[in-house]
């Protein structure tokens, strides 16, 4: 006895549901990347010299990992400009910025921007490992 088996078909691959996959990843991508306005900070280049001790800073800012201290007092960043306008109303006139290596970027930038509002100049120096 013969038994006829039917003919399977072959289905075609669809690649709608591939495509709609890339678009919902492409539509997730889009709304968790971050809308932050980029801005650029003139930074002036640096130059060999010999200290003196007439170039000393008046102020000197230390930035950590979350953590800002002006002449050694913990400061919040949202009061560093208002501190520096007063220190430079006081008469200092030269700002040393410390970076320790630890330091995230972020916290820099948010720091050099209050610097940049206090109008105060700055130089800016790495802290070493």
């Amino acid at each position: 006895m013969q038994v006829d088996l039917p003919v399977r078909r072959q289905s075609r691959l669809s690649l709608t549901p591939l495509i709609d996959v890339i678009f919902l990843l492409l539509l997730f991508f889009m709304l968790t990347s971050t809308f932050s306005r980029y801005s650029e900070i003139s930074l002036a280049g640096g130059g060999s010299g010999e200290a003196s001790a007439a170039s000393r800073p008046d102020v000197i800012l230390s930035v950590a990992e979350g953590e800002l201290k002006l002449n050694g007092n913990l400061e919040p960043l949202a009061s560093v400009a208002d501190r520096l306008g007063e220190l430079k109303d006081a008469g200092a006139e030269r700002l040393l910025i410390i970076v320790s290596p630890h330091a995230v970027a972020q916290d820099f930038v948010s720091v050099m921007a209050e610097v940049n509002r206090s109008g105060m100049p700055a130089t800016v120096a790495r802290q070493q490992r």
